[in-house]
């Protein structure tokens, strides 16, 4: 199966560690209206850094967000599943040019170099980034690399959940296409997603996919933390994450003396990316802005803090303007269904992200 292929209406599926997002979007004037949306919790164990360990209890959560959604039942069951970024690998390589035959066999070996993968037992997906009639010897390719047992176990699972898998995608790339929807795509653009098990770091050049990497601060080791220091069990932990946050006013800024001193290295890993990215882009292109996503994301002040310390503009990802909310209460889920919408988007649009090659 071609895992980056488009499909219409197809319902966007966020398959994560603890919880699984589902969103479907229907085209409507021009613009597309937010149909179906539902999440479930995963039992711990179920699935581990992307892999899917138990996939009967998989499978049942699947069945049940299909089933009872929020809003209206999904129109379709065709659906575009993302792929653990972890697990998976996006980079742009340099080809030699050279006829059909020859460029595939180049860029095979030039994968060698920089994937660690046996490239006999993955899947590979590539674009051409540089026009075919550019100048130079050689041509830069965008290509995502996944294991073929990742692949086959994630359409096993939807498969038996009742569902037509018809696109597999990477996180990085349904992230950016949410957080870049409705807006100039022109130059670099930096995308933070900040999941419960880890955080993800996107740059996007134009369209497409130029870095990711992931981090391993996450949602849940701050939350641990706050339990440690305040002696709260995990739900008081949440709460108190979510009401004051990095707010210097709320509860006497205890939980912002906390938090703080852990995310700092974060900021500083965030403009050591940008360093490395604009030191090595042949355009000489430098990141423009910086956009939050994810459950972590609208931890209070969050986007102040790293504003002081990065001299970009930061801010909350919030709906694409093209997307239609039939009631307002949905606003606030913006950031924690940003892969799912993305995928949606995808479905609804039928426009690639990728050019459909599969070696």
């Amino acid at each position: 199966m071609k895992f980056l292929r488009p499909f219409q209406n197809a319902i966007g599926i966020d398959v994560s560690d603890q919880v699984i997002r589902m969103a479907q979007l229907l085209p409507k004037n021009k613009k597309f209206k937010l149909h179906s949306i539902s999440a479930r919790p995963v039992a711990e164990g179920a699935i581990v850094d992307g892999e899917i360990r138990d996939s009967k209890i998989v499978v049942e959560v699947l069945k049940d967000l299909v089933k009872k959604p929020s809003l209206k039942h999904p129109s379709t069951k065709a659906a575009i599943l993302c792929l653990p970024e972890r697990k998976t690998f996006t980079k742009i390589i340099e080809v030699p040019r050279s006829n059909e035959l020859n460029f595939e066999m180049n860029l095979r070996e030039g994968l060698a170099e920089h994937i660690p993968l046996n490239l006999d037992e993955a899947y590979i997906d590539w674009q051409l980034i540089d026009p075919p009639d550019s100048q130079g010897k050689t041509i830069r390719v965008l290509v995502s690399v996944a294991p073929q047992l990742l692949i086959e176990s994630y359409l096993t699972m939807s498969k038996a959940a009742g569902l037509t898998p018809i696109i597999l995608e990477t996180e990085s790339a349904a992230i950016s296409r949410f957080a870049l929807s409705g807006r100039s795509k022109a130059g670099s653009h930096m995308i933070v997603d900040l999941g419960a098990t880890r955080t993800g770091i996107v740059i996007t050049e134009s369209d497409f996919v130029a870095y990711s990497s992931t981090l391993n601060l996450s949602g849940n080791e701050l939350t641990s933390l706050l339990q440690l220091k305040l002696n709260l069990n995990v739900a008081e932990a949440e709460q108190a994450k979510k009401i004051c946050g990095l707010d210097p006013r709320r509860g006497k800024g205890v939980v912002k003396q906390i938090l703080e001193p852990e995310l700092k290295p974060l900021v500083q890993k965030i403009m050591e990316i940008i360093s490395f990215y604009e030191e090595h882009s042949p355009k000489e292109l430098s990141v423009q802005d910086i956009t939050l996503v994810g459950g972590g994301a609208k931890l209070s002040h969050l986007t102040d803090l790293i504003q002081s310390i990065i001299d970009l503009p930061v801010s909350l990802g919030t709906w694409p303007a093209n997307v239609i909310l039939p009631d307002k209460k949905l606003q606030d889920l913006g950031p924690s269904f940003a892969t799912s919408i993305g995928l949606a988007l995808r479905g609804a649009s039928n426009l690639p992200w990728f050019t459909d090659k599969n070696l």
